[in-house]
């Protein structure tokens, strides 16, 4: 009886081991897939980057692929703060699409009934400093080094001039 007693006991012990060493392998698997799936996401996240800057570009065929693939680029999706949607509308009126920082700002405040309503100068490019990081606006450096009223802000797809020197 005491040999049998031993033998169960081995068995016991060596599916304890086995199960011990096939966790340790599942855990192991859990961890890489948790890896690839964080890689995976990642690259989905640059994907959507990708596409809130391309998407300009895309006919409405391409545009209809990417919703389908989950992809939601509506205005309120693209996430324009109040200020940056003002800002883009300002210069889409304006002719020729572009205008100085000063009076993209200038315009900006004339939005308001009460001037002081209006967020300060500094405020305002921070607030529309998406407008830049998403390429929708681009800005050329204007004469002075020092201040960014005289940049040259436009939509994006609209060619700037190169100065040529004079003025």
């Amino acid at each position: 009886m005491y040999i049998m007693n031993a033998s169960i006991i081995d068995v016991l012990i060596g599916n304890i081991n086995e199960d011990q060493n096939l966790l340790k392998e599942t855990e192991t698997k859990i961890e890489e897939a948790k890896e690839a799936k964080r890689a995976v996401v990642s690259r989905l996240k640059d994907y959507r980057n990708d596409v809130s800057v391309l998407l300009k570009y895309a006919d409405e065929a391409q545009q209809k692929k990417i919703e389908e693939l989950g992809f939601d680029f509506s205005e309120s999706e693209r996430g324009l703060n109040p200020v940056a949607s003002l800002a883009l509308d300002i210069l889409m009126k304006v002719k020729g699409n572009q205008m100085t920082n000063g009076e993209l700002y200038s315009a900006y405040v004339k939005t308001f009934k009460n001037e002081e309503d209006a967020f300060s100068y500094t405020e305002f490019n921070i607030k529309t400093r998406s407008l830049f990081n998403t390429q929708r606006l681009l800005r050329k450096k204007g004469k002075d080094d020092q201040s960014s009223r005289d940049n040259i802000i436009s939509i994006n797809g609209r060619v700037i001039p190169k100065s040529d020197g004079k003025g």
